[in-house]
């Protein structure tokens, strides 16, 4: 097949396509752990879904620092299960606002647990008794929200809680992200952040568990001062200059 056959065809070659200097990136972390102020170090102007209060006390820290503008996303139970539509609508028309938008840098959503029940809660009306045939178009269209992403130079961080880990119903002993079950597959970057106990100085870490932009990133651990979004991004992206992610 001739060149003009291959673009005739829909082919566009790979260096004539369009590339942003921005990562999407999933944050998992357990309670207190700073998943908050990692996000929260990304670049201004940031738009933050709040469903969680563990960001109350955080934000503090940046203002006067960076402009942030939040929205808070209501929990919604089976008791108000009615609002969750609505809700879900709200959540998602901002989010794809703050994607187009001119004025945002970085999107926080703390936290994507919690906005994958509030679409549950949205289409069944409950998170539990749901027959696994029913997801398909619930995982279909958590799954359009996040690849929306890929066609815009934003920031796209999305914190998750974490949940107990079971084997054969019995308990590992260890921790993985809860939330919707492909998240790792959709970002760039997957990460978990701890902090050390205060008797070994309680610095905060961030472990990136694999990284699709740099293999060589899988198991790096950045502790302390290096803990924080624009020493991730100088790694995940060598080619870019520092002052990108300040």
């Amino acid at each position: 097949m001739k060149l003009n056959d291959i673009i005739k065809a829909g082919f566009t070659n790979a260096k004539d396509r369009d590339t942003y200097d921005r990562i999407i990136m999933s944050v998992s972390g357990l309670e207190k752990q700073g998943k908050s102020h990692f996000a929260l170090t990304s670049p201004g102007p940031i738009a933050m879904f709040s469903t969680d209060i563990g960001e109350e006390g955080v934000v503090g820290k940046f203002i006067g620092k960076k402009t942030i503008y939040v929205m808070d996303v209501a929990r919604i139970d089976e008791d108000s299960a009615t609002e969750a539509p609505a809700e879900w609508d709200k959540f998602k028309k901002a989010y794809n606002h703050c994607l187009r938008s001119k004025s945002i840098r970085s999107i926080v959503v703390d936290t994507a647990t919690e906005i994958w029940e509030l679409l549950r809660m949205a289409r069944f009306g409950r998170l539990t008794q749901v027959m696994p045939y029913q997801y398909g178009p619930v995982n279909a269209e958590f799954r359009t929200l996040i690849r929306e992403a890929y066609k815009f130079d934003k920031n796209v961080i999305l914190l998750h809680k974490m949940k107990a880990q079971y084997i054969n119903d019995k308990r590992t002993g260890e921790w993985e992200r809860a939330g919707f079950s492909d998240m790792g597959f959709l970002v760039q970057v997957n990460a978990q952040v701890y902090r050390y106990d205060p008797s070994e100085g309680g610095a905060f870490c961030c472990w990136i568990k694999d990284c699709r932009q740099n293999e060589s990133l899988a198991g790096e651990i950045f502790e302390g001062e290096l803990c924080s979004f624009p020493m991730v991004a100088t790694m995940v992206l060598p080619g870019t200059d520092p002052s990108v992610w300040e």
